[in-house]
């Protein structure tokens, strides 16, 4: 698979200015308008965009080149995520159509009537350890724009009349030559803005716009191993487009809370194990809770404090847990565990003097 900067023939350390420059050029040359019905042409202008997208964005670049130096790290957790490739022309048009200046900008940025992509919305999530830890469902609640409820989005109640201008279409088109290439421009009515809706009988909740602002509640899916700092990109959950145009995306930044128990590094997980006397000495199995259960965990004869036991696929993601030994010495005895252990510690001096005499 290419990489981003081999679709825009540019070179990993190329400059912002560079990268804008090969993205107009090579945008210009598989413009849908220029490639009427070729499809190829237009896999390769999303191809394009999907490069850019990354590439522009400082923050998303640098993450990039990070994952292509780890290609097992996932996509989708660190946030860069499958770039627009999934948009329709429109999409992408909306997106980028500032690069381009004039009227060719225009229509780059607004093909079908006032139609404009929705805000990204950014917030932060605070999850437990093990929800982290082995993914799951949870709810987040943001502010952003939605379609208004009244209006369903359109911009206007009821049957309102149509744009004059523009027939309802809020478009209007004409042609163009840039550098001497052939350029179709549609772009929005100057009459409706391109809602076409006649003037003065837009929607009164949002002023014809046909987004308002709200707060809601969005289920989301945390990833199997998400670790603190991760960033989800969930797509078309940001803020409505008007006029029809794309969604923005949501952007959730993970807190992890620690957890009394459990710490982990990477995908093994460790903890502390508590166990008698008796027990280092002797050898027994002992129960340990992990994030997948308790797991009866043998403990050798003769272990001593701070050993560290692995337990096999019982961390994260097929990882390791790893079980620390610490010896609980009892502070108080009875009278017969005294005994006992003066007993034990009499047999140890006899038998370290019987081994002193052999040698």
């Amino acid at each position: 698979m290419k990489s981003y900067y081999e679709i825009l023939g540019i070179a990993p350390d190329a400059s912002e200015d560079e990268t804008k420059k090969a993205y107009r050029r090579l945008a210009l040359k598989y413009h849908p308008d220029k490639n009427p019905n070729d499809k190829q042409a237009v896999e390769r202008f999303k191809e394009l965009a999907s490069a850019y997208a990354v590439l522009s964005d400082p923050k998303k670049r640098a993450e990039y080149d990070a994952e292509q130096q780890a290609p097992a790290a996932s996509a989708e957790s660190s946030g860069v995520g499958p770039a627009p490739s999934s948009w329709s022309v429109d999409d992408i048009l909306n997106q980028f159509g500032d690069l381009f200046g004039g009227d060719v900008g225009r229509s780059f940025h607004r093909t079908r009537g006032g139609m404009q992509p929705g805000s990204d919305i950014e917030t932060s999530l605070e999850i437990d350890f093990r929800t982290a830890a082995l993914g799951g469902k949870v709810q987040v609640s943001i502010s952003g724009e939605v379609a208004c409820a009244p209006c369903t989005g359109r911009g206007a109640i009821g049957d309102a009349p149509q744009c004059p201008a523009c027939s309802g279409s809020g478009r209007a088109t004409h042609q163009s030559t840039q550098a001497g290439e052939f350029f179709t421009i549609t772009q929005p009515c100057d009459t409706c803005h391109g809602s076409g809706i006649a003037p003065g009988t837009e929607c009164a909740t949002c002023r014809g716009t046909g987004i308002v602002e709200s707060r809601r509640s969005v289920s989301i899916t945390i990833p199997e191993g998400s670790g603190d700092g991760t960033t989800l990109r969930l797509r078309g959950l940001g803020g409505a487009g008007r006029h029809g145009g794309a969604p923005g995306d949501l952007f959730v930044n993970l807190r992890v809370r620690p957890d009394p128990v459990f710490r982990r590094v990477a995908d093994v997980v460790h903890s502390d194990v508590r166990i008698p006397v008796h027990v280092a000495v002797l050898g027994d199995r002992v129960h340990v809770p992990t994030l997948h259960g308790t797991v009866r965990l043998t403990v050798p004869a003769g272990t001593s404090s701070g050993s560290a036991l692995r337990m096999k696929g019982q961390g994260i993601r097929g990882g390791d847990h790893v079980a620390h030994i610490l010896i609980d010495v009892p502070n108080k005895l009875g009278q017969r565990e005294r005994e006992l252990y003066e007993e034990l510690a009499s047999l140890s001096e006899s038998s370290q003097d019987e081994s002193s005499r052999k040698t």
